[in-house]
């Protein structure tokens, strides 16, 4: 089991945490996770991805989903949480040609990116009374598949009635980068078939389950099968389930997918219960397939999500 101090820290950073009121980093199984313990929220994210497992206001549960399943091992993102998926989103060899070509083969690439299973650093850790704000960075943005030139950060904000995740690319090298991404977040609810999103109405999206072919949407998205769709969609979305009630607002983002993988494929999934379909539910904040970013030489791209109780 590798030790805390094996994992990198900017030293500042570092400096700042061996003083931290709210903040310590403790081992779980093979990773690292930061633990924030406020008193008016709290929250735990993984350096591995920089993945956020935990966020609950003072006195409440989880606004995220966790499987029970999930495995704290170095190299695999885990079930649940936010993982982030960068710097090509889902099936490489599925995302627009623009995107593939910085992937070096597409059909031979991890699905979702490498990011996600790559360790980050702290760089940046600032505490008030009203809330603590963290920067992971990662140091490490080669890999065989990939050929561009970009750099990422990911920034939390933690309050006491508010999470907010940015994740900020940029472009290092001499001519334009087109790349994929999202934040892959999991909801909990007490049943998915009496869940629902609402602010997708009149939206066009593309249903992958039929063949990717284009639909309109009609009242609010419920889950009574297995769900996989891409929206185009910037409106704040309201996820409405029978324990809890969030506003989810985006920005640098103008798609969205919604998934619940049902009955069926549930028995194919890693780090996933037979009957976790019922508990979980996705909305992701997304740059994918049409809405893809385009970096020229020099330029960011923010991603970002907020989330705030509707109570």
């Amino acid at each position: 089991m590798p030790s805390l101090s094996s994992h990198p820290f900017d030293p500042a950073a570092s400096q700042r945490l061996a003083h931290s009121p709210f903040v310590k980093a403790v081992q779980r199984d093979e990773l690292t996770c930061l633990e924030i313990r406020h008193p008016q929220f709290s929250a735990d994210l993984l350096l591995q991805g920089a993945q956020l497992i935990h966020y609950a206001p003072e006195g409440e549960n989880n606004w995220l989903w966790l499987s029970g399943q999930a495995q704290y091992k170095q190299g695999q993102s885990l079930r649940g949480g936010i993982p982030l998926c960068w710097p090509w989103f889902g099936n490489a060899a599925l995302n627009p040609d623009t995107v593939k070509a910085a992937i070096i083969n597409p059909e031979q690439a991890p699905a979702h990116g490498f990011a996600r299973a790559r360790q980050w650093q702290l760089s940046r850790l600032y505490e008030a009374c009203d809330r603590v704000e963290i920067t992971l960075i990662l140091k490490d943005q080669k890999h065989p598949q990939w050929a561009a030139q970009l750099s990422v950060e990911a920034q939390f904000i933690f309050r006491a009635d508010s999470l907010a995740v940015n994740v900020i690319s940029q472009n290092n090298g001499t001519g334009p980068v087109c790349f994929s991404q999202a934040l892959h977040t999991y909801f909990p609810t007490d049943d998915v078939r009496a869940t629902q999103v609402l602010g997708f109405e009149g939206e066009r999206y593309i249903e992958t389950l039929e063949g990717w072919c284009e639909k309109t949407q009609q009242g609010p998205v419920r889950f009574n099968g297995e769900t996989d769709r891409i929206y185009d969609a910037s409106r704040p979305l309201r996820l409405i389930s029978p324990q809890q009630r969030l506003l989810l607002q985006s920005c640098g983002s103008a798609s969205a997918v919604v998934w619940n993988p049902y009955i069926e494929k549930s028995l194919r999934l890693s780090q996933f219960a037979a009957d976790d379909w019922m508990r979980m539910f996705c909305v992701e904040t997304a740059n994918a397939f049409a809405d893809a970013v385009t970096l020229a030489a020099g330029e960011k791209h923010c991603l970002g999500l907020q989330l705030s109780s509707l109570d």
